[in-house]
């Protein structure tokens, strides 16, 4: 009877706004609002059909689904209707009606369960428990340690359609396991198995509430049931099993439990779907024309991109702290404030200034003693194991061969003015990653203003939001470890430099004073970057294509003005130069001579050399290897560098090459076809950022190796040569649709929305890299990890 009433019901809201858009336009209602009526039915009740799979969408169909799915189709037919009659008036229309839609969307569709399971009539599955199991057993408590993982309920003789744990606590004393993860492989018998058959693996983190509960898909009555737990294992972490719980409640009705994070989520991007459309005003409005709703989606999107800056390093909880004993606590040696592994800048910074280049740290005389202490088996065989890993080892003392330029940016000078050492990488990194962030709308600013003017918002936006996703940036971020904060240093340092550059190449040159600044602290900046991450350096010839118009086209390098903004140009170059030699010979007797190659590290990197094997595997794996996809959560997997060449290959894993995970790129074929020729600048910084990324993967697989941190190398100027792509492609389709061009016309709504859908791609790739990659946030922050799990795979 209920059913009956709820489709007569559902049919009759679904008629009446489904004629709303008729009667707001005061016209008859068409056949078309009679589909869109007829489409907004259909959907509610396949989903209702897929939702009520368990027990059935019949079974138990009470009041409270008839009130449910009558809401839901109102909120589904208000939102539609809405949208339909007041799609074109607006942000100020359109805005309220997203937020309904997300928070429907969160209500009816990400609290599924809570409707699904509203019905279920639960039972304790502990009653159940076979007496000859050996468990802990207390007063109303059950429970499971590393000799005792394994339950068995017997003789169910009922459905079972979901698992909860109820009182679940963790029983281990441990600090560093005060967040931790347990997984229970699901055997049973049911009406389709009469024999014991595994049906999956539950994943429960102990201090993650949503994990708690597990949606099952048994057939007809259970017999038996067994868990067998095991703790989760990983390089970075191991948890033991050691828990308790008060009972398992099977066929448990789920509360409402409405996420913030997850409504934000969906309204942002509703948000962003709704501003990206073809026929948006952020389309076909120019950026430069600084319209008021365009800055303000521009500050939206800035604010998101920041909020993950601030929040991803610390996501791993041991990275929280600023310059205490407690900072690292994972890697903390219980005596000294600075770990030599991953505080190399601290102790680098204490020792400048007492005066000395080396570390103040004495090798142990067995290293000493060794022909060759680069050797790892050498040193394996004498059992030297308190060596300072990935360190520079040059006559007898330690350095530190990553660049300087960090450490004097943020370490030494912390510890002079404080007298605290050891200052923490990450909120290091958090700040320079602002800068890189800002550097790059600052970039992308500057380019549309120099080469591009007509580049629509939307255009705009979208390039920068590439740049940023694209690149490894946010990688980095969640690894606050020394390689990754020297990388981004450079990067920041890169992008900011030629944010300067550009500036200074627009400044008018009445306004000197303005335009010596900018190139005095765009060449320092660009300089600087020799002393995080030399490979960047490279990138210093877009000062060519930059300035070449201005001093060369108009022969202003002539001129005694020209001259003077030469030499300021010229003089942070040539004094960082100097120091950087200085600081390299002082060291190791070569001002070429960085150190790289005195390293202590699994392998003797003095005997490295040449070898052309190399390179093929790496520039597969580093460009054009495709993305390993999955069904489950974080639907990425890791791969491997593969390669039958008998030789040491020192890798880390990846997740698709740069050109292949991002589709961003492949418009850097566009400078080919001949339409694109006369753009010389935008060929000049694709054809040389190209070139870049050949020549650093070569380089990089030769002298180190083939890790998925070194695409942050060339990532982010390659991004910005398909952004200018991407700029002449929307500015030729643009020209020729206003001169009524059909074919262009046509073009033009299939190009942004491509634009737009390659950017929405590495955004979600990008999110799904964060989770799927080292340091395996499912080990280091295991109650963060699989929240997120679960509000991402709302069905489970």
């Amino acid at each position: 009877m209920f059913i009956i009433i709820t489709l007569l019901l559902t049919v009759l809201v679904c008629g009446i706004f489904g004629a709303v858009p008729a009667v707001v336009s005061h016209r008859r209602v068409s056949r078309r609002d009679a589909a869109w009526a007829a489409g907004l039915w259909l959907t509610v009740w396949v989903f209702a059909l897929c939702a009520y799979h368990r027990p059935g969408l019949t079974v138990g169909f009470h009041a409270f689904r008839l009130v449910a799915l009558t809401a839901m189709t109102g909120w589904a037919g208000l939102v539609t209707a809405g949208l339909r009659s007041l799609g074109r008036k607006g942000l100020k229309a359109v805005v309220p009606l997203l937020a309904v839609t997300a928070l429907g969307l969160e209500v009816f569709v990400g609290n599924v369960a809570y409707f699904n399971t509203h019905s279920y009539t639960p039972f304790q599955l502990v009653d159940y428990l076979d007496d000859n199991i050996n468990v802990g057993r207390g007063v109303g408590t059950i429970s499971l340690d590393e000799g005792r993982t394994y339950l068995r309920f017997l003789d169910i003789d009922q459905p079972i359609y979901n698992l909860q744990f109820d009182g679940l606590v963790s029983d281990d004393t441990e600090p560093l396991h005060a967040d931790s993860a347990v997984i229970f492989t699901i055997e049973g018998t049911d009406a389709a198995n009469t024999e014991l058959t595994r049906f999956g693996s539950w994943q429960v983190g102990l201090q993650a509430p949503r994990t708690q509960v597990i949606s099952l898909d048994l057939t007809g009555s259970v017999g038996m049931l067994t868990l067998t737990a095991a703790g989760y294992s990983s390089t970075y972490a191991q948890f033991p099993v050691a828990l308790t719980f008060r009972g398992i409640t099977a066929n448990a009705p789920r509360a409402l439990d409405f996420s913030i994070l997850r409504f934000c989520a969906i309204f942002l991007a509703l948000l962003a779907v709704y501003g990206l459309r073809p026929a948006s005003g952020l389309w076909h409005r120019r950026w430069l024309a600084g319209n008021v709703c365009d800055r303000a989606a521009a500050a939206v999107l800035g604010l998101v991109l920041a909020a993950f800056v601030v929040v991803i390093p610390f996501w791993e909880p041991s990275n929280t702290g600023l310059a205490t004993k407690d900072y690292n606590t994972a890697f903390w040696d219980g005596e000294s404030t600075v770990s030599f592994v991953y505080q190399q800048y601290g102790a680098l910074a204490h020792s400048l200034l007492n005066g000395r280049l080396d570390l103040e740290a004495d090798p142990p005389a067995e290293l000493l003693a060794l022909d060759n202490p680069y050797d790892a088996g050498a040193r394996d065989a004498a059992q030297i194991n308190d060596i300072h890993w990935d360190h520079a080892f040059y006559n007898g003392r330690y350095y530190v061969y990553f660049g300087i330029v960090p450490c004097l940016l943020f370490q030494l000078p912390f510890e002079a003015l404080t007298g605290i050492q050891n200052l923490a990488y990450a909120p290091c990194m958090v700040l320079l990653g602002l800068i890189f962030l800002a550097a790059c709308f600052g970039v992308v600013g500057q380019a549309v203003r120099r080469w591009f003017p007509q580049a629509s918002a939307a255009a705009y936006l979208l390039a920068v939001a590439a740049v940023a996703l694209g690149s490894q940036f946010y990688y980095l971020l969640l690894r606050p470890y020394i390689y990754e904060y020297a990388i981004l240093c450079g990067a920041a340092l890169l992008m900011l430099g030629l944010w300067l550059w550009l500036s200074a190449a627009s400044t008018p040159v009445e306004k000197r004073g303005a335009l010596v600044v900018k190139l005095v602290f765009g060449s320092l900046c660009v300089a600087l970057v020799a002393g995080c991450r030399p490979q960047m350096e490279l990138f210093a010839f877009l000062a060519v294509p930059i300035f070449w118009p201005r001093y060369i086209g108009q022969k202003r390098l002539r001129s005694r003005a020209g001259a003077g903004e030469a030499a300021a140009f010229l003089l942070p170059v040539v004094l960082v130069a100097a120091g950087l030699m200085w600081y390299n010979a002082a060291r190791f007797g070569s001002p070429f001579d960085f150190g790289a190659n005195y390293n202590l590290t699994g392998n003797d990197m003095t005997q490295r050399g040449f070898n052309a094997v190399r390179i093929g595997p790496a520039v597969f794996t580093s460009l054009f290897e495709l993305p390993s996809w999955q069904g489950v959560f974080p639907f990425l997997r890791e791969t491997d560098v593969q390669t039958n060449a008998v030789i040491r290959t020192i890798s880390e894993k990846f997740t698709g090459g740069i050109l292949a995970a991002t589709p961003y790129l492949w418009v850097l074929a566009l400078p080919l076809l001949p339409a694109f020729r006369r753009r010389r600048v935008t060929a000049c910084v694709v054809y040389g950022s190209l070139a870049a990324m050949v020549v650093m993967t070569v380089v990089d697989c030769e002298m180190a190796g083939v890790l998925y941190r070194y695409l942050m190398d060339y990532s982010p100027v390659l991004l910005l040569g398909a952004a200018l792509c991407w700029f002449c492609a929307e500015g030729a389709l643009s020209r020729r649709a206003a001169l009524g061009e059909g074919t262009a016309a046509a073009a033009l709504p299939a190009l942004r929305t491509v634009m737009a859908a390659a950017v929405a791609y590495t955004a979600i790739y990008r999110f799904c890299t964060l989770f799927a990659m080292e340091p395996y946030l499912q080990g280091m922050n295991p109650s963060f990890y699989y929240t997120v799990s679960r509000l991402v795979q709302f069905w489970m």
